[in-house]
């Protein structure tokens, strides 16, 4: 299951359609950034092409994330292995801890390249206590780190919002 000649649905729902298996280093910034092109199309596709509200928008995001979860959990359980239980090309954890700020700030370009930045910060280095999380079993500690890094993302950009307000490009 862990190679990329075994094309399973939990393979490639957990290395998001394979850019795990990405050949240049940093598995996760790849699908981070792959997240953050998907939210700002799907953005431009749903509101501003076939004109569903900003409210519809985030609705159907924090559905999205809410089916992220479980899919994620039983995705990765399905990947990884005893000998390897966070491979790098498991990388739909980063696609969750970033598509998680995303839904809650303003949609801005700024922002969410930003958000982007501070994300791999967070996933990157760990700080306490995010590092905790990831000592949880199996799939529970490949995703929760990432979560949290995405909930402490979205509280730092939130912040940086209260006392700067970006520009719309």
């Amino acid at each position: 299951m862990n190679n990329k000649n075994n094309v399973s649905i939990s393979n490639l729902v957990s290395t998001v359609f394979l850019i795990g298996y990405f050949p240049l280093r940093g598995g996760g910034s790849w699908a981070a950034l792959v997240c953050l092109i998907y939210f700002i199309f799907s953005k431009y596709l749903l509101v501003d092409i076939f004109e569903i509200s900003m409210n519809s928008f985030f609705i159907f995001n924090l559905i999205t994330l809410l089916v992220y979860l479980p899919l994620g959990i039983f995705t990765i359980n399905r990947t990884i292995t005893k000998d390897n239980p966070d491979p790098h090309h498991v990388v739909f954890d980063e696609w969750v801890g970033m598509f998680l700020p995303m839904i809650f700030i303003d949609f801005n370009f700024i922002a969410l390249l930003l958000s982007f930045f501070i994300f791999r910060f967070f996933d990157i280095f760990k700080p306490f206590p995010i590092n905790l999380f990831e000592k949880l079993p199996k799939a529970y500690g490949v995703l929760g780190d990432d979560v949290i890094a995405g909930i402490f993302t979205l509280a730092c950009v939130l912040v940086i919002q209260i006392f700067y307000t970006f520009p719309s490009l």
